[in-house]
């Protein structure tokens, strides 16, 4: 079984252990699967092959299609190069965190899978979408793709009920897509020695999109906002550090908080996106707005704050039974000094701790009734 994964790639460190996260799930249950990608920018082949993972012939560099070139190869040259033709590929497996939506536009919605999906159901591939943020469908455009994707796509996971309502306005009927939680939930983080204390070590994890919002004040807001938050952290005798999650961009961002701050703090940067997860579970808490930051937090157990640029970030929290971990850009200091004792003094800490330990319990069962669904399908 060769099985084509989207949506996924090394950059983004969510994205990338949202990679990790399906390996883990699918190599035990299915030994003999094979996997393979596309190769561009954000997914190099040297990462891929270190994976173990074959590259699709696709290839596009500096506007040249390879693709004709590529498919020529005999298939002895083909294997030995590690190359995967499209027409070999039984399985299409979309992990995108979010890409269909208003905000993605139709394009992208064509080139992920509506402008390929009906040739490959006629090629007798199976196309699943994990569990992802979806919407809204305002534009016309791209109203036409997701129907098309809705109509083609063997099963179809949102993980919020306000992706799901997106889906369903759009949808003839909802026999193929179902609710699901992020299942990045399943993978656990590996301890690593950042020197993080973990009873005085608070993550700020920044996002360089909540610089990029509709919302021009929130914009200018945001470095104002984690200035302040690290400000009362230093002051409540505790020892914030930057953790980068994704880009240089979000590093940026760090690099500029710092030349603010009368006292600078660490920035730890890792690639690998399981030892960022360890570093998140060893934290004393984490202030977040990298959604995958968030779930890291939320399904270790870790008091936590977030800010957030869609409703994916509100949704998370609902899951989690804790609405009041989401925090606003544009409000006073005494706001982000509650917020702040709320996460990080006893006994709210504790109430806090037990509540998210037992909602990650919930969260992580429905990843496993995702993953029996998904199996289901792929062994039938």
């Amino acid at each position: 079984m060769i099985i084509e994964l989207r949506g996924v790639e090394f950059i983004n460190k969510g994205a990338e252990l949202m990679l990790f996260a399906i390996l883990d799930q699918i190599k035990p249950r299915i030994p003999e699967a094979v996997f393979v990608m596309e190769s561009n920018s954000r997914v190099p082949i040297t990462k891929l092959l270190k994976s173990g993972i074959l590259i699709k012939t696709t290839i596009i560099r500096k506007g040249i299609n390879f693709e004709p070139f590529l498919n020529r190869f005999p298939k002895k040259l083909r294997k030995i190069l590690r190359l995967v033709l499209e027409e070999e590929v039984d399985v299409v497996l979309d992990g995108s965190g979010f890409a269909f939506g208003d905000k993605w536009g139709a394009k992208k919605a064509g080139i992920r899978l509506a402008d390929s999906i009906q040739k490959w159901k006629i090629q007798g591939k199976k196309v699943i979408l994990l569990p992802q943020a979806f919407g809204p469908f305002t534009d016309k455009e791209l109203r036409v793709k997701m129907k098309l994707i809705l109509e083609n796509a063997d099963l179809i996971f949102a993980r919020d009920r306000i992706s799901y309502n997106y889906l369903e306005e759009l949808a003839d009927s909802g026999s193929n897509f179902f609710l699901a939680p992020d299942f990045s939930n399943l993978l656990g983080g590996k301890s690593f020695d950042h020197q993080i204390d973990p009873e005085k070590s608070v993550a700020i994890i920044p996002n360089q999109k909540m610089m990029e919002t509709e919302n021009e004040n929130d914009n200018v807001a945001y470095p104002k906002f984690l200035s302040e938050i690290i400000r009362l952290i230093q002051d409540m005798n505790f020892q914030p550090y930057f953790l980068i999650h994704e880009s240089n961009m979000d590093k940026n961002i760090a690099n500029m908080i710092n030349l603010d701050l009368s006292k600078q703090i660490k920035i730890i940067q890792d690639e690998n996106p399981i030892k960022v997860k360890g570093i998140i579970g060893d934290s004393y808490a984490v202030i977040t707005s990298r959604f995958h930051g968030l779930v890291s937090a939320l399904a270790q157990g870790v008091p936590c704050l977030a800010t957030g640029w869609s409703h994916k970030y509100e949704m998370l929290f609902e899951d989690y039974h804790y609405k009041e971990g989401l925090c606003s850009v544009s409000e006073s200091s005494e706001y982000y000094k509650e917020k702040l004792k709320m996460i990080l003094e006893k006994p709210s800490r504790s109430n806090i701790t037990q509540n998210l330990k037992e909602q990650a319990v919930i969260q992580k069962r429905l990843s496993v009734e995702m993953w029996e669904k998904v199996f289901n399908l792929l062994t039938s």
